[in-house]
């Protein structure tokens, strides 16, 4: 069960990276889709609260 937790989070941290990379490359082009941009934005806040969800180990978000 470890294992597939610890699958699950790598996967999360490289998606997260990937839509990172993504979303600089886009902000640096003059002719970047805002539409385009925002989605990935969308997509990117998604996949990194299910990493925090994932990281607390509790299934529920962080609480500062």
């Amino acid at each position: 069960m470890i294992d597939l937790q610890k699958e699950k989070y790598m996967n999360l941290i490289g998606l997260v990276e990937d839509l990172e990379d993504e979303l600089e490359s886009l902000e640096k082009q003059d002719s970047a889709d805002e539409a385009e941009v925002e989605k990935i934005k969308a997509e990117l806040n998604k996949y990194r609260d299910e990493l925090q969800r994932v990281s607390n180990g509790c299934g529920y978000p962080h609480h500062h």
